[in-house]
This record gives structure tokens, sequence and C-alpha cells, in this order.
């Protein structure tokens, strides 16, 4: 389920990606250890992937490693993207990522019910 969400999110397939996701789902991006994007319910992170698949031209998410820890799923990613937009005071478009980093995949019913991004 997690390799079918993330090849989704490469192909820019929002439908595909939230298809996987828990009606009550919890996404949290964290950044040197602070919470900087925290999206509750499916609506919510739909409505912020369409956003963002505007943001980047290309991008990839490789899984490099995954481990299981009582009910998480971590996953170490490669992550490649070029930028489709000009980011203020920041990158221009055009311009490559690329990040190393992981996630925290949580299930429920079935389906993922937390992702923490984690870099």
């Amino acid at each position: 389920m997690v390799e079918d969400y993330i090849l989704a999110y490469n192909n820019f397939d929002v439908p595909g990606m939230v298809s996987y996701l828990h009606e009550d789902m919890l996404f949290q991006n964290i950044s040197q250890g602070k919470v900087t994007l925290e999206l509750k319910g499916r609506n919510s992170f739909t409505r912020q992937a369409y956003q963002a698949v505007n943001l980047f031209k290309e991008r990839e998410i490789i899984i490099t490693e995954v481990n299981f820890e009582k009910e998480d799923m971590i996953v170490k990613i490669d992550y490649k993207g070029t930028l489709g937009v000009d980011v203020p005071d920041g990158p221009k478009k055009g311009e490559k990522i690329e990040l190393k980093g992981g996630s925290i995949f949580q299930f429920k019913e079935g389906k993922i019910s937390s992702i923490k991004d984690i870099n």
C-alpha cells in the first residue's frame, strides 16, 4: 500500500494517493524537530496535495530502507525534484532539489491513518 501511495505521488496522481488514506488521517511534516505543516483529515490532505502538484515539474521518492516498530512502518527515502515555480526567498523554477529523509506510516482499518514526513 505504501509503495502504491508513493508511486501515485511520483506520478502526480492525487486521486490515487488519497485512495490509500483513512478518512481521519493525520499528516505532519517535521523539519529540524518542528512540525512545519499539519493536516487533519483526508479532505485537508487532498486540498494540499493538489496545491503541491504545481510546485514541481518532476518529483520522485525512492524508498531506500523499510523497518517496522510496533504499529509504525518507518521508511527511509531519497527525494529528488525539479521546481516548477520560484520559491519566495528560496530556490528558483527549474532548480533541482535532493533530500534524504524518512516517513513514518501508521494504519487503521486497512488504510494509511498517519504520515509523518521527517527531514
